[in-house]
């Protein structure tokens, strides 16, 4: 059974085949992209942590490679730890090295290296050695004349920097011309967001200062707001227009499209094996067959409401799954509640345990609710009776009473002083149609017939042996 989820396999032959978000026409229309331009550009392409970029870069990379299209994959969080990233850049472009361009390659690494040699003030640090503990007034003099002939020193390392630099450019664009005739380098720089924030600046500097040059296409694979809360930690200030100051280096802005949820969520159940679990031929005598329906509909609807990431999905269902494992075929396993709990756990573990140590009223807890999900998963206007999240609802609050059983404080949540046919309330809530929670909440006391949530608590903590 898989608790974790695994480098997803691209095949040469067909680079996303095993693409379960339907991204390979985000590729084609990338691809047209950079195939018309050969100047030099910087392509973005925006998305948020845990959005599956990097598993699309890697796809894309090996689209690239299967159109003939040469492309440099480069992941920069993984190589931030060099001091220059200079020293990277010029070293992937090693691998398009042949017989015939070994020379200039040469060339350019050698010119590239003095540019970016920092000039080091060596003769100050000797002065002040060679004058320590001598008058201050000598130490000064000779401080003076040493700091003249340093200026003077770099003045005439900037000339030669600068011809350098065009020198170096020159040679570059016959390097790429020479190894990729009429056709330009895609150069992917992945994870650029998560490196230091001063090794993310020095990236983007370089591209701009080292690297616009005809023949290569930039593409940087990134969650543009914290990037720019990188560049605003490596400036040390809030103020600093961080998406201005990304505009001088970027061209195109291309934001990733979301991912399809509903075929994301029945992937995981199957890739994880729920259905070995809740479609077992016990739960089938027992009646019980009914959950997956009612899981996937409930962690579809909270995780679109809810905006989670897909590494955040892989996370819920891979603690959903390991709940499972401590649950007997023959368990009632509350499986929408069980879901909205988890994720309860995960967002605001100190309220979590306030719910299931009744450190909380039944007010508090429908007035907790809505800090955590969002109070339109409740609600349809559809022919439906509830949405599937409406009933995890009742599900909650019916075991939150069930808690309370056995206590000197038994909690009545549904009020028949009446005499109506219809459940009513004992309580009031206003961002949910009551009639329909009470129907529920009514459902859930007959459906369930006094089964509590102590099982399910002490899966969810990790508590319970593995079945």
């Amino acid at each position: 059974m898989k608790f974790k989820h695994s480098d997803i396999e691209i095949p040469r032959e067909d680079p996303f085949k095993n693409c379960k978000l339907n991204r390979q026409p985000n590729a084609i229309i990338l691809t047209q992209i950079v195939q018309n331009y050969s100047e030099s550009f910087v392509l973005s392409i925006n998305g948020e942590w845990g959005t599956g970029k990097t598993t699309f870069m890697k796809m894309w990379a090996a689209y690239l490679k299967q159109q003939e299209i040469t492309s440099i994959y480069f992941n920069a969080w993984e190589n931030d730890f060099i001091s220059d990233p200079m020293v990277a850049l010029l070293g992937e472009l090693r691998q398009l090295a042949t017989i015939k361009t070994a020379e200039t390659l040469k060339s350019i690494l050698k010119n590239g290296s003095e540019i970016c040699l920092k000039t080091i003030p060596a003769l100050t640090k000797g002065i002040v050695k060679h004058y320590c503990g001598d008058e201050l007034a000598e130490v000064a003099k000779d401080a003076l004349n040493a700091g003249a002939e340093i200026f003077k020193t770099e003045v005439i390392e900037y000339e030669n920097k600068k011809n350098k630099l065009v020198t170096f450019k020159e040679e570059l664009t016959s390097y790429i011309e020479e190894s990729i005739p009429n056709k330009p380098l895609i150069f992917i720089i992945d994870e650029l967001d998560r490196c230091r924030p001063d090794y993310a600046v020095e990236v983007l500097e370089r591209i701009k200062h080292f690297f616009s040059i005809k023949g290569i296409v930039f593409v940087l694979s990134i969650d543009k707001e914290q990037l720019c809360n990188s560049i605003r930690g490596h400036y040390g200030s809030d103020r600093i227009n961080a998406e201005e100051y990304l505009r001088r280096f970027i061209d195109v802005e291309y934001l990733l499209p979301k991912p399809d949820i509903d075929s994301y969520c029945k992937y995981l159940y199957e890739y994880f094996d729920f259905k070995d679990f809740f479609e077992s031929d016990e739960r089938y005598r027992n009646e019980l067959s009914g959950n997956k329906d009612t899981f996937l509909r409930c962690s579809t609807e909270i995780i679109k409401a809810q905006n989670y990431s897909l590494r955040q999905i892989e996370k819920l269902f891979v603690h959903t799954r390991l709940v499972l494992c401590s649950c007997s075929s023959r368990h009632y396993v509350f499986p929408s509640l069980t879901f909205m709990l988890i994720c309860i756990r995960t967002i605001n573990p100190r309220y979590y345990q306030k719910i299931v140590n009744q450190q909380m009223t039944i007010e508090e807890l429908v007035n907790f609710i809505p800090t955590v999900f969002s109070p339109n998963i409740f609600n349809n206007k559809s022919p439906r009776i509830h949405t599937t999240s409406l009933w995890g609802l009742a599900e909650l609050f019916y075991c939150f009473a069930q808690s309370f059983a056995r206590t000197p404080y038994p909690l009545r949540l549904i009020d028949d002083s009446g005499g109506s046919n219809k459940p009513k309330l004992a309580f009031t809530v206003t961002y949910v149609d009551s009639e329909k929670l009470a129907n529920a909440i009514d459902g859930c006391y007959r459906y369930y017939r006094g089964a509590d949530w102590g099982h399910i608590i002490k899966s969810i903590d990790l508590l319970n042996p593995m079945e």
